[in-house]
């Protein structure tokens, strides 16, 4: 097909196109991508069969693998009955308990992978117990989101950018945990300074109306048989994502085989679980894929690399603080997710398929930014979107407020962490 114009340029029209229309906010992104996906093919600038090309199978297979998982878990009460325990244990004492949950949800976060399913469901049992207590439970929601946001960059499977990155470099689960457990955990750290100076006058400083929740946890539990199989097999999804390479098992096949087990063991009593799962989500990120792999075709990405290079390739610690501080001031603003997409792309030009700091850069800086304002990632409007069907509203000025002083705190802490594992690992 002759095109009228070089294709190089319709990519990049296509791509810049499908990103405005998301960032102001005109499309819906899976509208907006599947739109460019269009567009790209019925000017030729890719073919069918080259769309397919671009789209990583084990990603997807994540993704709905996890998803699925973490649906059936909060079918059967797993999440309800986990945050009850928690606050019994800590006598219901509000900091105590914006302790315990922060920590638990970091290790969910971390492990199962769906953290729009995890911020959800821990936020929505965060709050019916605090409805119970009679305490304002939104800074312990907002406490849920950034907390799931931060741990969003811990390991291969917790969150959209590291899968997109783990895949790219083909790491498994333990060597990129050992990349990204300091930064994690300091930024964990700094959440929670930064949480206590903020609610050490309102929320932290409240008296809950009973030291124990009235409601037994088993209450809560439909179908024990159940609730301890699929715990089981949650724990087996866990110890397949660290062991499953060494045995030629991807992640995604882990997940997989594990809904799999689950929905048949389950059947009718979880209910609906595959049509609950975020089609949507799925389609924007093989839509994205598509479009970035368009860029790459013509050449897009190797001159967007040839520019980077000198700057990024030239010392390693400047490139590394560069990609993590422009990474989380992007990502506090737009979708992180096509953003990752390109970096991803660009990344492999500059440096190649090696792990390295740039790349553990990339992924801490997506998921801190991510916390900036409350459009930066799905997991922020899915709960702030669900907790003000409760009566409790998260305007975006106030996420903002708590949200943008945490990036810039966590990121120079981060910041930190990653120049010093450099140097540890240099």
């Amino acid at each position: 097909m002759p095109f009228i114009m070089d294709p190089k340029w319709i990519a990049v029209a296509v791509f810049v196109g499908v990103y405005l229309l998301i960032v102001l906010g005109l499309r819906e992104l899976t509208v907006a991508s599947l739109a460019g996906v269009t567009l790209l093919l019925l000017l030729g600038v890719l073919s069918w069969e080259e769309t397919w090309h671009y789209v990583d199978f084990d990603i997807m297979a994540l993704l709905i693998g996890v998803m699925m998982v973490a649906r059936m878990l909060s079918h059967v009460g797993f999440f309800r009955w986990l945050g009850i325990h928690m606050a019994n244990l800590v006598r219901c004492d509000p900091t105590k308990m914006m302790v315990f949950f922060i920590v638990v949800s970091a290790l969910l976060t971390s492990f199962a992978g769906a953290t729009v399913v995890v911020a959800l469901m821990m936020s929505m049992v965060a709050i019916e117990i605090m409805d119970v207590l009679e305490l304002d439970p939104r800074p312990l929601v907002l406490s849920l989101i950034f907390t799931v946001n931060i741990a969003g960059m811990s390991t291969s499977v917790s969150s959209l950018p590291t899968i997109l990155i783990a895949s790219a470099l083909r790491i498994s689960f333990w060597d990129f945990l050992s990349h990204m457990w300091l930064p994690t955990i300091v930024s964990v750290g700094a959440l929670l300074g930064s949480l206590f100076l903020f609610f050490r006058h309102s929320f932290l400083s409240a008296r809950p109306k009973f030291r124990r929740i009235p409601i037994d946890p088993s209450e809560v539990i439909a179908d024990k048989k159940l609730f301890v199989l699929y715990a089981s097999l949650f724990v087996a999804m866990i110890i397949g994502f660290i062991i499953g390479p060494y045995f030629g098992l991807m992640p995604g096949a882990v997940a997989l085989i594990v809904a799999s087990i689950m929905l048949i063991v389950g059947g009718k009593r979880v209910g609906p679980v595959v049509r609950e799962v975020d089609w949507e989500t799925v389609l924007s990120i093989t839509c994205l894929l598509m479009l970035v792999g368009a860029l790459d075709k013509w050449g897009v990405i190797t001159d967007l690399a040839a520019i980077m290079a000198p700057a990024l390739m030239g010392n390693k610690l400047v490139g590394a603080t560069a990609v993590l501080w422009s990474s989380a001031i992007i990502s506090a603003f737009i979708d992180n997710v096509p953003y990752t997409i390109t970096m991803r792309s660009t990344l492999i030009e500059v440096c190649g398929l090696r792990p390295g700091p740039l790349w553990w850069a990339l992924a801490a800086g997506t998921c801190l930014g991510g916390n900036g304002t409350v459009i930066a990632s799905y997991a922020n409007l899915v709960v702030a979107s669900a907790a003000s069907e409760k009566g409790y509203k998260i305007s975006p000025k106030a996420f903002a407020k708590l949200g943008l002083p945490l990036v810039l705190i966590t990121t120079a802490i981060s910041n930190l962490a990653i120049l010093a594992s450099v140097l540890l690992w240099s």
